[in-house]
């Protein structure tokens, strides 16, 4: 099982992977409003970063996130907007993932951190569903549940 110290960092590198992400992909967007909703996911993303920071600190465990790597692997190549929707809807799924993890490792009693998680899963969910126009069950679990 993950740590809660271990789940946060994976999700702070995968909200520096989104921030990545999104700089890239939003500008292979093609519709005005597609790219202010790109803007204001990198915001929000960007925002993760410091509330996932801050979150790690009040653990008290010494564990920090590494600063953002100057570039990440996509999961996929992103050549027009079709692609960017698909790179941008991954990586939903991705951040969405990590902060299921977060919500498991969150110990008994931490009522305040596992509100957080699951908002920030069920955000992540939105997104998602927005850049690939479906939803999907179990936001998070795709492809990690057992069939």
């Amino acid at each position: 099982m993950t740590t809660l110290s271990d789940a946060l960092l994976a999700a702070a590198a995968a909200e520096n992977a989104a921030v990545y992400g999104y700089s890239l992909a939003g500008a292979r967007l093609a519709t005005p409003q597609d790219k202010a909703t790109a803007r204001a996911a990198y915001d929000v993303h960007r925002a993760q970063v410091e509330a996932l920071t801050e979150q790690l600190a009040s653990l008290g465990v010494g564990a920090s996130p590494p600063p953002a790597s100057p570039v990440y692997v996509l999961p996929s190549p992103v050549t027009d907007a079709t692609s960017a929707r698909a790179t941008l809807a991954a990586i939903e799924e991705s951040t969405a993932a990590t902060y299921a993890d977060v919500v498991a490792a969150a110990p008994p009693g931490s009522s305040a951190l596992l509100r957080d998680a699951a908002l920030w899963l069920q955000s992540a969910a939105v997104r998602e569903a927005q850049w690939r126009t479906t939803s999907v069950p179990f936001p998070g679990l795709v492809g990690r549940l057992p069939s």
